[in-house]
């Protein structure tokens, strides 16, 4: 990074699709910079433009003190982490669980940590940071609860992240989801990879194999084999 546009964000290696690795003990090493908020960092995310820049912002952000483990919706081996506990508290007391909770258990469920973000007045954001293992994701959460609503869906979760999370509810129809997720690549150039949920089950699915010659027969193949 050129020393014109340091920031406060620890800088380490980076991978190729917005992956990273280091080791687990300095990965959880809390760093602390007064005057930078977590909100002030996600409008940094956007404001960068390499992918190494973007993961010391979501690297910094997941060791901050203020996220606090929803204990209700965490696991043994996976939590769910918010800034927003007695929000929440409050919300679960009425009996609704709010649909991007849903989908944090969802991750949970499949082997991921999430750090649930806050939405900062006058800027776009993204959802969660999910972790598994050494990598982070910055993704942007969709339900789709009609058969017609999955491309509005993925275009505008493509305005705030490159990577996005749809629930799949009330439609089961995978030639309309191949076809829609296929052009959402195709239209949105920044979309990396995209984590379709139906019920429990999660298929993960990434530019090179939404874009090839075969994705869609292959999708139709393989969400009708999933149960």
């Amino acid at each position: 990074m050129n020393e014109e546009k340091a920031t406060p964000y620890q800088l380490r290696t980076e991978i190729e699709c917005g992956l990273v690795s280091e080791p687990e003990r300095e990965y959880r090493k809390t760093i602390v910079y007064h005057g930078v908020t977590i909100a002030k960092a996600l409008q940094d995310y956007y404001s960068f433009t390499t992918n190494q820049e973007k993961v010391s912002v979501l690297k910094w952000i997941v060791v901050q003190p203020d996220f606090t483990e929803l204990q209700r919706f965490s696991t043994t081996e996976n939590k769910i982490y918010t800034l927003y506990t007695k929000q929440y508290d409050e919300i679960l007391k009425t009996g609704e669980i709010p649909n991007n909770l849903q989908i944090a258990q969802k991750f949970v469920a499949n082997g991921y940590d999430v750090f649930i973000l806050p939405n900062p007045a006058h800027s776009k954001s993204a959802d969660f940071i999910v972790q598994i293992k050494d990598c982070l994701y910055y993704i942007e959460a969709k339900t789709v609860n009609g058969k017609n609503s999955l491309d509005n869906r993925l275009n505008k979760g493509a305005y705030q992240s490159d990577f996005i999370a749809v629930d799949i509810i009330g439609t089961n129809n995978a030639r309309y989801i191949a076809n829609t997720i296929k052009n959402a690549f195709i239209h949105n150039g920044n979309i990396k990879c995209i984590f379709l949920f139906k019920g429990r089950r999660m298929v993960t699915i990434l530019r090179k194999v939404a874009t090839s010659q075969n994705f869609c027969k292959d999708f139709l193949r393989d969400w009708n084999k999933q149960k």
